[in-house]
């Protein structure tokens, strides 16, 4: 019994170390942004943007881990607007002082707050403009008196709390981490019912998206599995669910146990970042480049079937894949893909800052930028089914140099 209880006590330690270990790693990455928002890369200036406006910090709400929270992708716009906590509910959050001075700078034009050299919507020039912002139905009338207070939730949740997944990319972590059970299930658990609960405990028309997930993987998370395995999604006629996976546990028998919720899912969208086998082993770690392929003929098939509204694959580019870029435009189109988004790799804080920017291939030092930018010339990236997100002053800085050779 000793035994048992002192191999208990070790397996607890560890979880936690490892834990604090995780959310220290990214506290400084954190910080780095924060610093960094104002000073891009190569691609990106942080000019006013007169004229046009940001809808996310009126309609979307990130739950990170330990119950952070932002109001974007935080490698985009890196300012936490509050914590999830008994202390301070999501509405508390979503009028509190930071996301109010973050709705200031939408309308003033500065973007302050924003990462400009990374943010796909600003490098790619598809900002709506300030009229179509005031003409939203739902909230025009609010960016029409230039309000800060916002009375209704958040119409997109974007669950970005638990970091279990499968796979253990070198963009992404240094080792696999899968929370089923003990403190770190427990609290990651706690905190999305904290969130969630009040949205979902009685039937509604309300109109909301929530999205799974950008931290790891749906299928790996036993919180996630949770809530899409159990959820009657006929009690939300007007709920919609974004799927963001890497695509490997998206079997045909992960997809059946979401019957509860098939009408409800608006897209899906599988992250690739490879177009052979090959690459993939070295972008992937851990993945099954057969299943991944096998999967989304599946996900391909519903969708030419119309069971499945929308299905995007992604790609992101680094050094040990960036040659590929045209073939997987092709092999999405094979599987039957709506879209292909292309965006540049971020800085996680995985690798060491010298490996990192050896991955960098667009950076002006690079010795494979030629290489790099005679790719982006690819008349295959002008199809209106390829979106270059963050990479788009990159292919117009090429075809501005030169034509594809």
């Amino acid at each position: 019994m000793a035994k048992k209880q002192a191999s208990n006590a070790s397996r607890i330690f560890a979880r936690l170390k490892r834990s604090w270990r995780v959310r220290t790693e990214r506290l400084p990455h954190h910080l780095h942004l924060i610093k960094k928002r104002l000073k891009p890369d190569a691609g990106g200036k942080a000019e006013p943007l007169a004229g046009r406006f940001c809808l996310n910090p009126f309609t979307q709400f990130d739950l990170e881990q330990g119950g952070a929270a932002f109001t974007c992708c935080s490698g985009w716009l890196p300012t936490p607007i509050g914590k999830l906590s008994q202390q301070q509910s999501l509405m508390d959050i979503w009028n509190g002082q930071t996301i109010q001075r973050i709705r200031a700078s939408m309308y003033d034009g500065s973007f302050r707050y924003c990462r400009h050299d990374v943010c796909p919507h600003i490098q790619n020039n598809s900002l709506p403009s300030v009229e179509e912002a005031e003409s939203h139905p739902v909230l025009g009338e609010f960016v029409q008196r230039r309000q800060t207070r916002i009375s209704e939730p958040p119409v997109f949740i974007n669950l970005v709390n638990d970091p279990s997944c499968n796979l253990y990319c070198p963009s992404c972590r240094s080792e696999r981490i899968n929370y089923r059970d003990g403190p770190e299930y427990e609290e990651i658990s706690s905190i999305q019912h904290r969130l969630l609960d009040p949205l979902l405990n009685d039937p509604t028309e309300r109109d909301f998206t929530i999205s799974v997930t950008g931290s790891g993987d749906p299928f790996a998370s036993r919180t996630y599995r949770d809530l899409l395995y159990s959820l009657d999604g006929s009690r939300f006629p007007n709920l919609k669910f974004s799927l963001q996976t890497n695509g490997v546990l998206l079997t045909p028998r992960n997809w059946q146990r979401m019957s509860g919720i098939h009408a409800n899912i608006s897209q899906v969208i599988v992250s690739f970042d490879a177009a052979t086998a090959g690459t993939y082993a070295r972008t992937r770690r851990g993945g099954d480049w057969d299943q991944l392929v096998l999967n989304c003929e599946f996900l391909g098939q519903k969708r030419c079937d119309g069971e499945l509204k929308f299905l995007r694959f992604d790609f992101v580019v680094q050094k040990e894949n960036y040659r590929e870029i045209p073939d997987f435009v092709e092999l999405a189109r094979e599987l039957g893909a709506d879209r292909v988004l292309f965006s540049r790799l971020m800085d996680w804080g995985t690798w060491p800052r010298h490996e990192f920017q050896e991955q960098c291939v667009w950076h002006e030092d690079h010795p494979q930028r030629e290489d790099f930018l005679q790719l982006m010339r690819h008349p295959i990236l002008s199809a209106p089914d390829v979106d270059m997100g963050n990479m788009t002053p990159f292919r117009t800085m090429a075809l501005e140099a030169g034509s594809y050779l």
